[in-house]
């Protein structure tokens, strides 16, 4: 008798005359609300020293430390928890529009990596006693703060960790380290296997080489004059569409390395002139650190561990998680059909591949409705669908204007309150 009445009862759910015209677009408000974002960081203390800025962005000022800060975004207070990890040269900006979907469904953190974003910035890290390249910015060692934070957040919780690009090989690493935290891993146009370091990105890291002195701080501004014109152009070339990026959301991703009108205007600094092209500044602290970061990288780094030829390698063996890998089909960074080698390394045989239409190398960027929705269909089927904190009927596509209605009665059958 129950299972006649629940047929019935998902007949009327997904019987409704249409309330408007078919193919409206997708009306959000159906769903629970995504809530305030709140803003916070997290105090990290590093295994070594770097040198931080102190008194003001544009100040030359400087101290060894290694009280680190890790800048987050938390979204979203119900529902299976999510980490989403960025890119580069961007922060957790970069995620925004996809986190505040996710977060109708799901509780959810984004953080800027030590380095970039609004995390600390440390300069020389590691290298106060040694003046030579050392390891700290390998991927594998982002693995630790992670963890901490992660710990400290969210004691014991298991979640599901979304890294895209750069990020990706954090999490590579941390799901092979740390298989037992995890219910699934999702990557998106991952840096992976012999397919980095990319050239955009080798050429910054190749000018960490420039002696860190007077005479060479002089050096490394002239050589990145124009860096603000590098970064623009390189995050084009990261879209399928290049008019996503804009100037004003790229300013965005790119304060951490350039002067924007607001900010300079606004700076006490004894300047009181209007912002202009010859007197916005150039962040080259930062601009330092990221080509710290970026020196270090090598395929190496990501291709498989092997005991004897890449012990610092990816066991990527010890992964035996869930794992979506999507990909935006015009990526011409690093081609998608890269995807279907994870398939064939991981330690699970639940490997789903998906490719985002008109989408390049961000695909969050390109396509945002499409990353989050499956994004939430891959969440749904390997937690449940009572998992989620609402009932998910999409984002986008032909609604035939009774989904209020609908998702009502279906929340009512699936026992979900909102």
């Amino acid at each position: 008798m129950k299972e006649i009445s629940n047929l019935c009862s998902f007949y009327s759910a997904l019987s409704h005359p249409p309330l408007r015209a078919v193919g409206n677009n997708h009306d959000m408000t159906i769903y629970r609300s995504q809530g305030e974002a709140v803003y916070g960081s997290f105090p990290y203390q590093a295994p070594a020293e770097g040198l931080l800025q102190i008194g003001g962005p544009h100040s030359t000022e400087t101290e060894w430390s290694n009280d680190f800060a890790i800048a987050w975004t938390k979204m979203g207070n119900k529902g299976p928890l999510v980490l989403f990890l960025h890119g580069v040269p961007t922060n957790r900006a970069q995620w925004e529009e996809v986190q505040g979907q996710v977060s109708r469904f799901c509780e959810t953190i984004s953080i800027d990596m030590l380095g970039m974003g609004e995390s600390s910035k440390p300069r020389l890290y590691g290298r106060r006693h040694n003046s030579a390249p050392n390891d700290l910015w390998c991927w594998i060692n982002d693995v630790d703060y992670i963890e901490q934070l992660m710990q400290h957040e969210y004691p014991g919780r298991k979640f599901i960790f979304i890294a895209d690009d750069w990020g990706s090989g954090i999490a590579s690493h941390y799901a092979a380290k740390y298989n037992d935290r995890l219910n699934a891993l999702i990557q998106v146009d991952p840096i992976t296997f012999d397919g980095y370091p990319v050239n955009e990105i080798q050429a910054i890291g190749r000018a960490s080489e420039i002696p860190n002195t007077p005479e060479g701080d002089v050096q490394f501004a002239m050589l990145f004059a124009a860096f603000d014109q590098t970064l623009v152009q390189i995050l084009k070339t990261m879209v399928y569409d290049p008019s996503k990026y804009n100037q004003y959301n790229l300013r965005y991703l790119t304060f951490p390395y350039v002067d924007v009108d607001y900010e300079r205007n606004g700076c006490d600094d004894g300047i009181t002139d209007i912002a202009k092209s010859t007197t916005m500044r150039l962040k080259l602290h930062n601009i330092r650190v990221l080509a710290d970061r970026a020196a270090i990288l090598s395929p190496a780094l990501l291709l498989p561990h092997h005991p004897q030829h890449n012990p610092n390698g990816v066991r990527y063996q010890d992964i035996s998680v869930p794992t979506l890998i999507m990909w935006g089909e015009y990526d011409n960074m690093m081609p998608a059909a890269q995807a279907q080698r994870f398939a064939n390394v991981l330690g699970t045989d639940d490997v789903q591949i998906t490719y985002i239409p008109r989408a390049g190398h961000f695909p969050a960027t390109d396509n945002s409705n499409g990353v989050a929705d499956t994004i939430i269909n891959f969440i749904r089927r390997v937690m449940g669908r009572n998992a989620l904190a609402d009932i998910y009927i999409g984002n986008h596509g032909i609604w035939k204007g009774d989904e209020r209605q609908m998702i009502e009665e279906l929340r009512t059958l699936h026992n979900i309150m909102c």
